[in-house]
């Protein structure tokens, strides 16, 4: 199963993350069905402004513990 993550931020920006080789056509359609789901805070007019950003989905490397700064045992690729 593919899927895609959507993010709303208090911002008012909108990040949808789609897996790698996702066609344009195919992210056309996510977005216009994401946008009516989520329905951000707005009337048409003010969501001509809404930031939409889409990023294709990255290789997981590794996993961090910001509170020690330390890389997670056997989350590291390579290593």
């Amino acid at each position: 199963m593919r899927t895609a993550e959507v993010h709303y931020g208090t911002d008012g920006q909108v990040n949808l993350t789609v897996p790698k080789g996702t066609k344009m056509a195919d992210i056309a359609k996510l977005q216009e069905m994401v946008i009516s789901k989520i329905n951000p805070r707005g009337c048409q007019a003010c969501l001509s402004g809404v930031h939409f950003n889409i990023r294709e989905e990255l290789e997981h490397v590794m996993k961090v513990d910001l509170d020690k700064m330390a890389t997670i045992k056997g989350t590291a690729v390579g290593h």
